[in-house]
């Protein structure tokens, strides 16, 4: 097993590991530091049905299912697809195509989410990610003392009719298994702060978001053909392509999707 980065400052490649056999402890390992260090991590050439993608995810946490139950696999919960040539909605097929934490509006949200790219666009279809650990230390004096206070009010998909729960969680957290602090939720499915007027609370969500999702904090992932993307949704934001329905196989996007909830515990010295 090895790594190297991903880009600078963000994300790591993994190499010696195949997802389609069960992981051993040292392997596991060696995935879990690395996404903790790094962020996120990419996987090469794996080439996984969605069962195996499910197993993969296993051993990472247990897998989440989604609150679309149309949008999960037969037989597989916990594997969600996202595709743009099966004819769904524009609100299902673009449903990720904005700045957000996977499942920040549930009180157990995922720890990681995991993409294997089945098919890929000739151009295009990159994911977008923002280090929230870097966002949180740039944050000038003034906006990171009301952050470190500031509780964020989510609900799914944003809503705001009362149709899904709202569940609170602070906008700055230590890392739940390496204590380092970063922004945590800072942008997409965020209607309110607590203990703010809604003007008042508008303003600091934009003022927020925006500086979490700055391009100074960003990495976009191009995928090739059997990727399998895993990051961290404690210390990342991230945001999907817009996509429009598919033409052909040269505009083609079909990712399956597997989140986890779960803190492993790794050897954080490798």
């Amino acid at each position: 097993m090895d790594k190297k980065p991903l880009s600078e400052g963000f994300g790591a490649e993994i190499t010696g590991i195949d997802a389609r056999v069960p992981l051993t402890k040292e392997a596991c390992s060696f995935i879990v530091a690395a996404l903790y260090e790094h962020g996120a991590v990419c996987l090469r050439n794996q080439s996984l049905e969605p069962a195996e993608l499910q197993a993969f995810g296993a051993h990472l946490g247990t897998p989440i299912h989604h609150v679309e139950e149309d949008l999960r696999v037969e037989g597989e919960p916990g594997v969600m697809v996202l595709s743009n040539a099966d004819g769904r909605p524009e609100r299902q097929r673009n449903g990720g195509a904005f700045w957000h934490t996977d499942l920040v509006f549930t009180e157990e949200p995922a720890s990681f989410t995991m993409l294997n790219a089945v098919a890929v666009p000739a151009s295009g279809g990159e994911t977008l990610f923002a280090g929230q650990l870097a966002a949180f230390e740039a944050l000038p004096g003034r906006l990171k003392a009301r952050a470190e206070t500031a509780v964020f009010a989510h609900c799914y998909e944003g809503r705001t009719d009362g149709s899904m729960p709202t569940v609170y969680h602070p906008l700055v957290r230590p890392h739940p298994v390496t204590g380092r602090k970063a922004l945590y939720g800072a942008a997409g499915t965020c209607i309110g702060v607590e203990g703010m007027s809604g003007t008042e609370a508008r303003g600091f969500l934009d003022e927020i978001g925006d500086h979490a999702s700055d391009a100074k904090f960003q990495y976009a992932h191009l995928y090739r053909i059997n990727d399998l993307v895993i990051w961290d949704n404690a210390v990342t934001l991230h945001s999907g392509p817009i996509l429009e329905e598919a033409s052909g196989a040269a505009d083609t996007r079909i990712m399956n999707r597997v989140s986890v909830r779960g803190w492993p515990q790794p050897n954080l010295r490798q």
